[in-house]
């Protein structure tokens, strides 16, 4: 399926949705389900006849094997409505099936259909010689070659099953559909790679769609669960290496150096304090992200977050200062009274915490009085300036860092499930497995670096305060 721009998707309320989706359109009778999650388990015995017998051959027999099973009335594919047949049409099923394909050919699949789920089964097929190993390979081979719904073993699959549906009388070919009755007849005669097979496979598995519809599928989930059990997990680490160029690491470094001893004369401004105060927190963020080699760990991307929040704060003020003459007397009395509102609820024992705690009240006080007492300290409940941060980054002409780079940290920041399953969980590569993810117990996975991205911001920081703060020559050297 082609990939859905966004300028496609329709926005209604919080929501962005897809052309599939839309609840207005389509959404509204759209059902959506799994093909190998839902229907594979049902048509794995199919899967496992022209698996282990090749196409043509499969093919041929399943024909057969279909037009025995019409003369008794007992044409069905699911291996759950198989299952629902009483007794004695059970075993004629099975018996039909045997007479045309060996009983080692469906054996691999009690592993999973045991006793308790189909004796008849079950009995029939089970073979006090067989491997267990060689039985899950077998069945691993199917589900590999049938992940994906368009997969050729996929589309054989829902051919035998369109032709039951043919012979069962379920499906009425009309002549005036041209298309679908030579699809239906020729599919087996031609191979995967002739040029008509990309004509005839679309209809083949859209015609399976159309007919199968949606169905409540305990059984395909019972199935899974089996084939959990049966076979151990084979996990795969996904491992990204970090970064070794220090260069501008170390620019940065000396370039913080030099800042700070060639700016002595800007020392008792406000306007300094604030501004340097701002850029050493984003460096030393980035210097606990190297230092420390937190490049591609999830406080490495946490951090770098932060970075952009806090460059984007620096970025706004300085643009505002003109229009705003106390704007940084505003950022920083906004900051004293969020941390006035914590120190008061502490000192008034709203909250009991340790006193092992990060929080110390005592230094808390400290730094709300150091300006002025703290009874002349207000606390605002709404940002300084109450501009929220995505027009801030607009405002700043910095949409990019927005878009990209700020929306996907907020995953991280805020523990949403996509930076969980990049950064905390493990895919499973067993197909028998339906490729499930498993929690990374060991913490073993990391993820991509974030190393060239705090380059490219602190180049960003350097480059605002420029106007303002002289640079050393060194710092534009290449």
């Amino acid at each position: 399926m082609d990939r859905i721009k966004l300028a496609s998707h329709v926005k209604k309320g919080d929501t962005l949705y897809t052309p599939y989706t839309e609840p207005d359109g389509l959404g509204k009778a759209l059902k959506i389900t799994s093909w190998s999650k839902s229907w594979l388990p049902e048509f794995m015995w199919i899967g496992l006849i022209i698996s282990e017998l090749g196409r043509k051959q499969g093919l041929e027999q399943l024909y057969k094997i279909i037009d025995e099973l019409q003369e008794n009335k007992i044409c069905v594919p699911y291996f759950s409505k198989i299952k629902g047949l009483d007794r004695e049409k059970r075993k004629l099923y099975w018996n039909i099936v045997c007479s045309y394909i060996s009983q080692q050919v469906l054996s691999p699949l009690t592993v999973v259909v045991t006793p308790d789920i189909d004796d008849i089964f079950y009995n029939k097929f089970f073979d006090f010689s067989f491997d267990i190993d060689d039985c899950i390979l077998n069945m691993f081979n199917v589900i590999k070659q049938c992940d994906n719904f368009h997969d050729e073993l996929t589309t054989d699959i829902c051919f035998v099953v369109d032709w039951f549906y043919v012979r069962g009388g379920i499906l009425k070919i009309s002549s005036n559909i041209s298309i679908l009755p030579e699809a239906l007849t020729g599919y087996y005669k031609h191979n995967h790679d002739e040029e008509i097979m990309r004509t005839y496979r679309p209809i083949i598995r859209s015609t399976f769609q159309g007919m199968c519809g949606t169905y409540n599928n305990d059984f395909s989930k019972m199935m899974w669960k089996r084939l959990g059990e049966v076979s151990n997990c084979n996990l795969l680490v996904v491992v990204w290496k970090g970064e070794d160029d220090m260069n501008f690491f170390e620019k940065t470094e000396k370039t913080i150096d030099y800042i700070a001893s060639a700016n002595e004369d800007k020392k008792m401004e406000t306007k300094y304090a604030i501004v340097m105060g701002i850029v050493c927190y984003i460096f030393k963020i980035y210097k606990e992200i190297v230092v420390k080699n937190l490049q591609n760990d999830i406080s490495g991307h946490i951090l770098f977050r932060t970075m952009l929040e806090t460059f984007i704060n620096l970025k706004y003020i300085m643009l505002q200062e003109n229009d705003i003459p106390d704007v940084y007397d505003r950022f920083k009395a906004y900051g004293i009274g969020k941390y006035k509102l914590v120190m008061a609820k502490i000192r008034e024992e709203k909250y009991l915490i340790s006193d092992e705690s990060q929080l110390q009240q005592k230094f808390m006080e400290l730094l709300v009085n150091e300006d002025m007492d703290e009874a002349f300290v207000n606390t605002s409940f709404g940002y300084f300036d109450r501009t929220n941060i995505s027009k801030k980054f607009i405002a700043c002409d910095e949409k990019l860092l927005y878009e990209i780079y700020y929306e996907y940290g907020t995953n991280f920041t805020h523990g949403f499930w996509g930076a969980i399953r990049e950064s905390a969980m493990l895919i499973c590569d067993n197909p028998t497995h339906n490729y499930h993810t498993v929690p990374d117990y060991y913490a073993e996975q990391n993820i991509r670096s974030v190393e060239n991205d705090c380059e490219m911001l602190m180049q960003k920081v350097f480059q605002q305060i420029s106007e303002y703060i002289e640079l050393p020559d060194f710092y534009y050297d290449k």
